[in-house]
């Protein structure tokens, strides 16, 4: 994603999880909740992010240049509790700030590719024709350098030039965007005294250049832990194998997805749905997670059929410390406002189960007071059969034995008031 109105593409605090898997407990009810508690983390210096609550829709906003006010963060039961890209460290009680980098690129605009052809001329990183840098995006302003953070003298450099001037602002975590595993800007080599060396083929699939990116992320995340501040990552999920992206997510303290379960106003489904939602099953009872999805439109104009496939996404997957940013998209992404409807103020309570199969392709999970079900099927309906009792959807129609799924469709039932 890029730090502008308009995109065409685009937590808790900690050194090492101390991972406590969700197993059962018992609430007050005689029921059996989910999650035991937040993740456990290793105390570090510095603020800690608020433990995210396990019910209700926790809330990340990305970016934030279009919000006047940001005590709307907190004004409704959806609360925000993470800023991707904040313009400033200071937020109201319980939201934490990160400061926004590009993962792989010089983040000063004023400090051109001129500039860097004439001071560090051997840093830059070259397509195959050695001629063209490897931008990756092209800004109004024109591109900003891509580096070779293989070099030792690089990373010191970003580091201690861009990063810790953040840190030492007040900032608690580092916003690293755009790590596409995939070699997207096509970076091939750069030059070292005049000689041209390759690093890279410039096609997708190089072990070379996904190893030196996810070491570049292992080595910031250290810099960082010694000075009491966490590093969030924009992993790009489908840039490369799930091992691959495994080995990212788990260089990072918090992972953003982009591609969330709607994308580019288009909703994700099918056997890319099944390969993201296996994936988040396995790595979210440990990993801090923001879920970004694009509708097809504005708060007022997005329809309630897929704000709804959003919400039971999120809720059917969810970990103990995940959040959920939705945002418009139209005819592109817009990051610069505040996306808010009243179904986001729902709160079906904690989890009781983890995801599980609801059969005919449909997937199901089990809260204190409601139902989750999701279809991922791009063609075909599923029928349901629901647990006993009266189930009522989120408009007040009651459902009870069973459902029917439209094709890629997501429904959260409440349990009727009374039982």
């Amino acid at each position: 994603m890029r730090p502008h109105v308009h995109i065409s593409s685009c937590l808790m605090l900690l050194v090492s999880v101390a991972v406590n898997y969700p197993v059962p407990r018992h609430s007050c009810r005689g029921a059996a909740v989910y999650y035991q508690a937040p993740l456990q983390t290793d105390s570090i210096p510095g603020t800690l992010l608020p433990a995210v609550p396990l019910t209700g829709i926790a809330l990340a906003q990305v970016f934030e240049s279009g919000i006047t006010d940001r005590q709307v963060y907190t004004q409704h039961a959806a609360k925000v509790y993470f800023v991707w890209g904040a313009k400033s460290p200071t937020l109201p009680t319980g939201v934490v700030a990160s400061r926004y980098f590009p993962a792989f690129r010089n983040p000063d605009k004023t400090r051109t590719i001129t500039w860097y052809q004439q001071q560090h001329p051997d840093w830059i990183i070259y397509k195959e024709d050695r001629v063209t840098p490897a931008y990756g995006f092209i800004y109004d302003y024109g591109g900003l350098t891509p580096l070779d953070i293989t070099n030792p003298e690089v990373r010191e450099y970003y580091f201690n030039e861009f990063i810790m001037p953040a840190v030492q602002q007040g900032y608690r975590m580092i916003a690293l965007d755009n790590i596409d595993l995939s070699n997207g800007p096509k970076g091939v080599g750069h030059f070292l005294n005049g000689q041209w060396q390759q690093l890279y083929t410039g096609k997708k699939n190089d072990e070379a250049y996904y190893n030196n990116a996810i070491d570049w992320l292992r080595y910031v995340k250290v810099r960082l832990h010694a000075a009491g501040v966490t590093l969030v990552g924009n992993i790009t999920f489908k840039s490369a194998s799930s091992e691959v992206i495994q080995k990212a997510v788990d260089a990072v303290d918090m992972w953003l997805d982009e591609t969330g379960f709607t994308h580019r106003g288009i909703n994700v489904t099918g056997g890319d749905w099944l390969k993201k939602f296996h994936f988040l099953k396995r790595v979210l009872p440990y990993k801090l997670y923001v879920t970004i999805n694009q509708l097809n439109g504005s708060p007022e104009t997005a329809s309630k059929e897929q704000t709804t496939w959003v919400l039971a996404n999120y809720l059917l997957c969810r970990g103990p410390q995940s959040l959920l940013a939705m945002v418009s998209y139209h005819p592109t992404s817009s990051y610069k406002g505040f996306f808010y409807r009243a179904e986001m103020d729902l709160d079906p309570g904690q989890p009781l189960e983890e995801a599980r199969s609801a059969g005919n392709g449909a997937w199901m999970r089990l809260y204190e007071k409601g139902l989750v079900l999701v279809n991922p099927s791009s063609t075909e309906k599923a029928q349901v059969a629901l647990p006993a009792g009266a189930w009522q959807t989120l408009s007040g129609s009651t459902f009870e034995k069973g459902i029917t799924l439209d094709p890629a469709s997501g429904m959260i039932l409440i349990k009727k008031p009374g039982q």
